[in-house]
């Protein structure tokens, strides 16, 4: 219970924290202008976006069907989708979009999923996922270090891909090392601690499927990769921004939006690293002449876009927790 309430009080204070960054941002580059980029926002451009959005999400969602039947658990399309449609709200309302995993929670609550094949079928392509983004993300900060950034600019770059590796690390442990595992044994005589440590085990039995489908696992990681960087190009085509980046256009995206993405990931005090993002998204745009009002409202309706598809999960994660919540 007291676990409970302390978790209630960080999530209100990193919702009191998002709404006051985003409201001093807005400050900043005035609502008025704010508002008068918004009110040009072309909708067939963004209805795109959303499109290409809505295919990384099948995408994604293939991934974990595959690794589910990898593990013998027939799961329908439909309750894939709607677990992944979960886990992608629970993200844009958890510090480090770590509330991805609701995706698990809901395969198991929902649709009696055992947890540790739920959870191996999400974290599997979750640690290619952070390995890309470091991947794509460092190649930008080499980038934007050779092309602008001065030396004071560095350490919010390097401290996200720190914590980014660090967080592939540990992750990759969990799932494959048994030997790592072990150094937590003691969570075992713990009350609550040892059913984690006996799910990370149940874990390391099936994480052969994810070793065995590698392969079919990066090709869709590529698919998805292009997927959210087409979906950030007309994103920014609809509020009228053009790069000029030495490189086709789209192609600044692939590399910007995991970039950008990294300072989502860090452990920052805010809602997926609200404000942050959009502020680094602003400055990092504003090197290539985008004005900052333009480049934060791009920032901000990338993130909005994402919460408005994502709220049809509302009445699925409700019932969700009611169901979790019943089972404790």
């Amino acid at each position: 219970m007291q676990e409970m309430q302390r978790n209630k009080l960080i999530l209100a204070i990193n919702a009191i924290i998002s709404v006051v960054i985003i409201y001093f941002i807005l400050q900043f580059i005035g609502v008025d202008k704010f508002l008068n980029e918004i009110s040009k926002v072309d909708l067939v451009l963004l209805g795109i976006s959303i499109l290409f959005l809505l295919f990384m999400y099948v995408l994604m969602s293939l991934r974990i069907k595959i690794l589910l039947e990898e593990q013998g658990v027939k799961a329908t399309w439909i309750e894939v989708i709607r677990s992944h449609f979960v886990g992608m709200l629970a993200a844009d309302f958890t510090p480090a979009r770590s509330g991805y995993f609701a995706t698990a929670g809901m395969l198991h609550y929902k649709y009696n999923v055992p947890s540790e094949k739920a959870f191996v079928s999400v974290m599997g392509p979750t640690v290619f996922d952070f390995a890309l983004k470091v991947l794509a993300g460092s190649t930008a900060i080499v980038y934007l270090l050779w092309q602008f950034l001065k030396p004071e600019d560095k350490p919010i770059l390097v401290f996200a891909s720190f914590a980014m590796i660090t967080m592939i690390i540990i992750m990759v442990l969990i799932l494959f090392s048994k030997k790592f595992l072990g150094l937590f044994s003691f969570a075992k005589t713990i009350p609550l601690a040892n059913k984690v440590y006996d799910l990370f085990e149940r874990m390391q039995q099936n994480s052969h499927a994810v070793i065995k489908r590698t392969p079919e696992l990066l090709g869709i990681l590529s698919l998805t990769w292009s997927a959210k960087a087409i979906s950030w190009y007309f994103a920014a085509k609809s509020v009228g921004i053009t790069i000029d980046a030495g490189m086709p256009e789209v192609l600044f995206y692939f590399l910007f939006q995991p970039l950008i993405t990294m300072i989502e990931f860090a452990p920052l005090p805010s809602f997926a690293g609200t404000g942050f993002s959009e502020g680094f998204a602003a400055v990092v745009l504003g090197l290539f002449g985008i004005p900052v009002a333009k480049g934060i409202t791009f920032a901000l309706l990338t993130r909005f876009k994402t919460i408005a598809v994502n709220l049809i999960a509302v009445p699925d994660a409700i019932n969700m927790l009611l169901k979790g919540g019943s089972k404790k």
